[in-house]
């Protein structure tokens, strides 16, 4: 995790971030990976098995965006994604999805909780899934075959959530 997040000042949100990211990240993954999300209570336990992905944004607010997608929610998302059956599925087609999910789940989520700021995205990058997650920006999701967690965290003084 960045050093930045770590010494970061607690952003209070906004008390609709939950509801925000909720219906964005159902109508994103219903929408464009044919996925219906539950939200689900939180346990991690699946998370150092994941794939992860993290994008950091800058301008009016800036921080990092992380998403965990569990093995069997990965392979179910990136073959509906891409058309193949989960077997014809290869290891690397299946990041390139994740990361593709990251990048609109991300930009969706930052149009939507910000949309007269002025933002840019970096390229979403795989990372090592035992990351931690700030409960107060944080949504955990069930989906037929596994779970998807998704994190939004701001440095310090950049604005709120």
């Amino acid at each position: 995790m960045p050093e930045q997040l770590e010494r970061a000042s607690p952003v209070e949100p906004d008390p609709d971030f939950g509801a925000v990211v909720i219906r964005v990240a159902a109508d994103v993954l219903a929408t464009m990976f044919f996925e219906e999300a539950v939200p689900a209570p939180c346990d991690h336990s699946w998370v150092p098995v994941a794939i992860s992905a993290h994008i950091e944004f800058d301008g009016s607010h800036c921080g990092q965006f992380m998403l965990s997608v569990s093995p069997a929610t990965s392979l179910s998302i990136a073959s509906g994604f891409i058309g193949l059956e989960p077997e014809e599925m290869t290891g690397n087609q299946t990041s390139e999805v994740i990361l593709e999910l990251a990048n609109i789940l991300c930009g969706a989520l930052m149009s939507t909780l910000w949309p007269e700021s002025s933002l840019s995205l970096g390229s979403p990058e795989l990372v090592n899934s035992e990351h931690s997650f700030t409960d107060s920006m944080h949504c955990c999701f069930v989906l037929p075959d596994g779970m998807v967690a998704v994190s939004i965290g701001l440095y310090s003084g950049t604005g709120s959530i």
